[in-house]
């Protein structure tokens, strides 16, 4: 029992501590860089196209999801996790978000909606597709590694 509870804090840990690397990424984009394509988090944005609004529910959805896939990550390679696989595992988050969470925030498949038409302080605006693309590649790649980083070595998640 103790060492099931042990493990599944270690996992709930590991997910917090990725969606924090990238959120931690996303706010320096926005907020200090300007090198976000967007001007609020994904998350924000869809929650604000749903008619929610507030930075707290945003950041609620944000880590919830990704201690929910670190689980997956866990349960589905459990004693063969790797930095690798959870690489492999963040570019398939990325080309779901590009494929079905993009369009559903209004953004388009891979960022080539009509976001980029609305005015530049629009909470939806987008500056263009290519750089959308490549930071949020990034944005999951920072997640994946940092998941595969802390469950593979910090955590030493072993079933």
């Amino acid at each position: 029992m103790k060492k099931s509870l042990e493990k599944n804090l270690n996992i709930l840990l590991a997910g917090f501590l990725a969606s924090l690397a990238m959120f931690l990424f996303i706010y320096l984009g926005i907020n200090v860089t300007g090198l976000a394509p967007f001007n609020i988090p994904p998350s924000s944005a869809f929650l604000y196209n749903l008619g929610i609004e507030g930075k707290g529910y945003a950041l609620l959805l944000h880590f919830c999801y990704g201690i929910l896939w670190s689980y997956v990550f866990a349960y589905a390679f459990e004693e063969d996790v790797s930095i690798t696989k959870a690489l492999i595992l963040s570019v398939i988050l990325w080309l779901f978000m590009m494929l079905v969470y993009s369009p559903l925030i209004g953004w388009g498949i891979f960022g080539m909606g009509y976001a980029y038409h609305l005015a530049a302080e629009d909470p939806l605006y987008l500056k263009n597709a290519i750089t959308y693309i490549l930071i949020t590649l990034m944005l999951h790649l920072i997640y994946g590694s940092t998941l595969g980083y802390i469950h593979s070595r910090w955590l030493r998640v072993r079933f």
